[in-house]
């Protein structure tokens, strides 16, 4: 089978598009989403129940068994392509990295529990698994976790939060006298607390969080905490990746409105000409990163060993490609293009952060250095 068949939508992944970009077309247009960041929490509740109820998104990658649509990493970065074509601010990604946590290391009681109430959203998650440094992987200034009386408690924080002010849960690696384990908070415990956190983005709300003696459950140790650690950065890179693919889209799109509006308008040939190049530009950065963030999440579906791999290099690629391109847009549209006015300074925005958020591109390439399969 050619490459290209293997990374070919499916009729079903097509339709998946069709009918998000539609939705988020009609019901989060720039106006509603501008008045939705200027809420306290940042996003609209009655339209990320309707994504939960209407389309299924809060159980895209939840198990059938448990009330989820079980479907895999190459349909949700379908899924994240739209919505970061659109600048979703709602916790939909938060909460599907939480569920794959707790699927990968949680027990049986603990997801016949609570992986339901995410597939129907009415459960909200998180995972609060950075360092202040932005990297996920255990180190000294991991959360610690201490066997009380009552139970485990954590100690410690993380930066880098999404969705933390909103999250019912919060999916938390911490390092145990015997290593590292997994654990779940409900956040209405005491000796739980999630600050707003500044970052350059507007449409996706970050928090530190801080466990200072927090009661929390223990779902998994050793080697199952570690994957579902894994499995949790794997994700969120995908994720990260297949947005800027849809953030890229709508620059693009943006651009070539902008060329024919300049071209009716009978501007200077050169003008035209410096804007119609742009555009090819752009064109040629949607399809590369595409095809390399099509191709991580075919690979994390099939459960290819070289995966993790491809994550981190359509993070890197996707990261640079992004910030390139949203700022050619800016320069593009001009001075207003990085005004408050301009859709385009909210696409710029998520493309810095999201690249941070993500460890930034010297951690990509240590992990791509040093894993195997490169």
């Amino acid at each position: 089978m050619a490459m290209s068949d293997t990374l070919a939508f499916s009729k079903g992944q097509h339709a998946l598009q069709n009918t998000l970009r539609g939705f988020l077309t009609d019901h989060l247009p720039p106006a509603v989403l501008r008045a939705a960041l200027e809420t306290a929490a940042g996003y609209s509740p009655e339209l990320h129940a309707r994504l939960a109820a209407e389309l299924g998104l809060t159980g895209l990658t939840i198990p059938r068994e448990f009330g989820g649509l079980g479907l895999s990493q190459a349909e949700a970065s379908v899924a994240h392509t739209e919505l970061g074509r659109a600048l979703y601010p709602g916790p939909l990604l938060s909460s599907l990295l939480a569920a794959g946590v707790l699927a990968t290391a949680g027990d049986r009681a603990a997801k016949q529990h609570w992986l339901p109430r995410m597939a129907d959203g009415s459960v909200t998650g998180t995972v609060a698994a950075a360092s202040e440094a932005g990297h996920w992987s255990p180190g000294a200034d991991s959360v610690r976790a201490e066997r009380a009386p009552g139970g485990w408690r954590l100690y410690g924080h993380r930066w880098y939060v999404i969705g933390g002010h909103v999250a019912d849960i919060v999916l938390v690696p911490a390092l145990t006298d015997s290593g590292l384990a997994m654990f779940l908070v409900e956040t209405r415990s005491l000796g739980f607390t999630a600050s707003g956190q500044l970052g350059l983005d507007l449409t996706r709300r970050v928090c530190v969080t801080a466990f200072d003696e927090a009661p929390a459950a223990l779902l998994g140790q050793g080697e199952s905490a570690a994957a579902a650690l894994e499995k949790a950065e794997r994700d969120f890179l995908l994720a990260t990746a297949a947005e800027a693919v849809g953030g890229i889209g709508w620059c693009l799109d943006a651009a070539i409105a902008y060329a024919k509006a300049r071209e009716q308008l009978e501007q200077p040939a050169g003008s035209f000409q410096v804007v119609a190049r742009a555009c090819v530009d752009m064109l040629a950065q949607f399809q590369a990163v595409s095809e390399v963030a099509r191709h991580a999440a075919v690979a994390a579906a099939a459960g290819a060993d070289q995966a993790p791999v491809s994550a981190h290099v359509a993070a890197l690629r996707a990261g640079e490609a992004y910030r390139a391109v949203t700022e050619s847009a800016i320069q593009l549209f001009g001075g207003v293009g990085f005004t408050r006015e301009h859709d385009a300074h909210l696409y710029y925005r998520r493309a810095w952060s999201a690249e941070r958020l993500a460890g930034g591109p010297q951690v990509h390439r240590a992990a791509i250095s040093d894993r195997p399969g490169r």
